[in-house]
C-alpha cells in the first residue's frame, strides 16, 4: 500500500474512532442508606425476587458526553436496591435465580413472585467530558402469584441530574440519583397497591 493511502486509511480510522467514542464503565447504584426504612406495617407476606444470572451479567451501553458512551449492568446494580425496597414493603423477601416451580414456592412460603424489568437512557450536552449529566431508569415490576396469575404490574420512571462540578470521582452520580428515584417511587407504588394487601 502506498504511503498516501496508508495515511488516508489511518486518518479515516481515527475519525471513525473519534465519532464512535468509547464506553466508560459506571455503577448506577450508590449509597442505599435512604432505602433502609421499613414500613411501620409491612404487608404480612413473603415474596420472591427473580433476577437471573443472564440478567445480572447483561451489560447496557448508553450515551455520555463528548461522543462517548457509558457501560453498566442494570440488573446487577439494581438487585440490592430492589431487594431493600421490597423488604420495606413486605414481611420477607427471598432472592431467586429463576422463576420458582410449585415445590420451591411452597417450601419458601411464597405469596407473590416479583419479576423486574429495567430500561435506561442517558445523555449529556458536553462536548468535552464523558459522564452523563442526565439519566433515566424505568423500572417495571410484574407481580404474580405462585401459579403465574398476574396480581399487579407497577411501572415507574426515575430521573437523575448531576452537574459537572458534582462529579469529582463519582462519574455515575446522575445514574445513581435516577436509580434511587425509581426505587423509591416503586416502593410507594407497591405500598399503595390494593391488590398486594389482599
Amino acid at each position: 500500500m502506498k504511503l498516501g493511502n496508508m495515511v488516508r486509511t489511518a486518518c479515516a480510522a481515527g475519525v471513525i474512532a473519534l465519532l464512535s467514542g468509547c464506553a466508560h464503565d459506571i455503577t448506577i447504584s450508590g449509597d442505599n442508606a435512604a432505602l433502609v426504612s421499613k414500613s411501620a406495617s409491612p404487608i404480612n407476606k413473603t415474596v420472591g425476587l427473580v433476577i437471573t444470572d443472564d440478567e445480572r451479567n447483561k451489560e447496557v451501553v448508553t450515551p455520555g458526553g463528548g461522543g462517548d458512551k457509558v457501560a453498566y449492568k442494570p440488573y446487577h446494580d439494581l438487585e440490592l436496591p430492589i431487594y431493600l425496597e421490597l423488604s420495606n414493603v413486605f414481611k420477607d423477601v427471598v432472592k431467586l435465580n429463576a422463576a420458582p416451580d410449585a415445590a420451591t414456592a411452597l417450601s419458601k412460603n411464597l405469596s407473590y413472585i416479583v419479576t423486574p424489568s429495567i430500561t435506561t437512557t442517558s445523555s449529556s450536552p458536553s462536548l468535552l467530558t464523558w459522564p452523563p449529566t442526565d439519566f433515566q431508569v424505568t423500572l417495571i415490576c410484574t407481580v404474580t402469584d405462585p401459579t403465574g396469575k398476574l396480581v399487579t404490574k407497577q411501572s415507574v420512571t426515575g430521573s437523575g441530574h448531576a452537574d459537572f462540578s458534582e462529579f469529582k470521582r463519582n462519574f455515575g452520580l446522575a445514574a445513581q440519583r435516577a436509580t434511587l428515584d425509581a426505587v423509591q417511587k416503586m416502593q410507594a407504588a407497591m405500598q399503595e397497591s390494593p391488590e398486594l394487601h389482599q
